[in-house]
């Protein structure tokens, strides 16, 4: 049983968790116009960045839960978060443009082994009774660093450059890091987990991908990622143009969007509940196509409520589609969510990548035009589960995790 003052500083320290992790991971997006500038960049270029950052976050998540099974997850995460922390500092003091995409990518893939590992360690200290108010701390932290990530370091670079800017959040994290040593650190060694069956495979890969139902909820959240992360990629370099020419202090204020997309994620819940899932997720569509367009406007207005609407229908989406993934998976929820993550940062990473092609050919029009392209996917696979019915997934016996 968790005494009580475990059950005060355990979400306390998710919280601080989850805000290091995405506070670290999406720091450099109000910086990729710096990047161009300096480094003599394209926008395509620049967001390599974030890309290599997300892309080996994916492909670390998957081992990560299988190094969990042998580590003191409190060690693991706490030692990833340093590592990161450190290549994040790293990267401000970089001369080459490969050296900083090198710090970002083992960056992206120390980062991997904290969201999985989190997961476990929530399960392991919080009962039962208050795992779901455990698990929003965890989710509001990731989406308070997120906002921090890109709105403080925006107005510090602003300031002090963009070397300062990188600088100032990892001295940030490091105290967030003490943080969570003190409090994860000084209780009692958590239970050995069980060692898999030397029979069964840790992940049901097959079983997983032939389903006929969570494919498409990973291509969804991989096209939904992309398009958010695309996006705020490229409204930055919109934003410092004309016709708004603004600052980057006032670029990165911004992104306070995001608490838009706060709201809607908290709120996707009640609305499956009274509208039922496919309902919603064609509203968080029709709210995103909405958005893309009011942002052609060239008032700052109508472009700040457009990237609000385009926000808010992200996280409606997202909330969505990976609920739909734990409810169908079953007993491989955790494999199957896995997968999904996998689909959502390499989405992310490779349409983000792409945007920039078109941002460099066509500035924002021809950016939105691919943006409706991938909605327009994304909604072909809506009609496609329509008519074939999210299926249970069941898992052989030659699955058994």
């Amino acid at each position: 049983m968790p005494s009580a003052s475990s059950l005060r500083q355990g979400p306390l320290a998710l919280f601080l968790i989850g805000f290091v992790t995405f506070a670290l991971l999406y720091a450099v997006q109000p910086l990729l116009p710096a990047f161009a500038r300096e480094f003599h960049l394209s926008a395509a270029d620049s967001a390599l960045a974030l890309s290599m950052s997300t892309g080996l976050l994916a492909l670390s998540i998957l081992c990560s839960a299988m190094v969990a099974r042998r580590m003191d997850r409190r060690q693991l995460m706490l030692g990833a978060i340093l590592m990161a922390t450190l290549l994040n500092g790293l990267s401000a003091v970089c001369t080459d443009w490969w050296q900083v995409l090198i710090c970002r990518a083992f960056m992206g893939a120390f980062l991997g082994a904290v969201p999985a590992t989190a997961m476990a360690y929530l399960g392991d200290t919080v009962e039962v009774s208050r795992l779901a108010r455990s698990m929003g701390l965890y989710v509001a932290g990731t989406a308070m660093g997120g906002m921090s990530g890109r709105v403080g370091i925006a107005v510090i670079a602003d300031l002090f450059g963009w070397r300062a800017g990188l600088l100032s959040m990892s001295a940030l994290c490091l105290l967030a890091a003490a943080g969570i040593a003190l409090m994860i650190l000084n209780k009692r060694p958590l239970p050995a987990s069980a060692p898999p069956s030397s029979t069964a495979p840790l992940f049901p890969w097959r079983d997983l991908l032939t389903h006929p139902t969570l494919p498409k909820l990973f291509l969804r959240g991989g096209i939904a990622s992309g398009i958010f992360v695309t996006a705020y990629n490229y409204a930055g370099f919109h934003l410092l143009s004309a016709p708004f020419q603004l600052r980057p202090a006032q670029v990165g204020l911004i992104f306070s969007c995001y608490l838009f997309g706060v709201a809607s994620s908290s709120l996707s819940g009640r609305w499956v509940e009274a509208m039922g899932s496919t309902r919603v997720l064609k509203w968080s569509c029709a709210t995103t196509a909405l958005g893309i367009v009011t942002t052609q406007a060239s008032h700052l207005a109508a472009f700040i409520l457009g990237l609000c609407l385009m926000t808010g229908g992200f996280f409606a989406m997202h909330a969505v589609c990976s609920g739909l993934v734990g409810k169908v998976a079953g007993p491989c929820k955790a494999q199957a969510t896995s997968l999904y993550l996998l689909a959502y940062y390499i989405g992310s990473s490779a349409l983000g990548y792409a945007g920039g092609w078109l941002w460099d050919h066509g500035g924002w029009p021809a950016l939105s035009v691919g943006l409706m392209a991938a909605l327009a996917v994304f909604m072909l696979l809506i009609r496609a589960m329509e008519r074939q019915p999210a299926a249970p997934f069941s898992t052989p016996a030659r699955a058994t995790v």
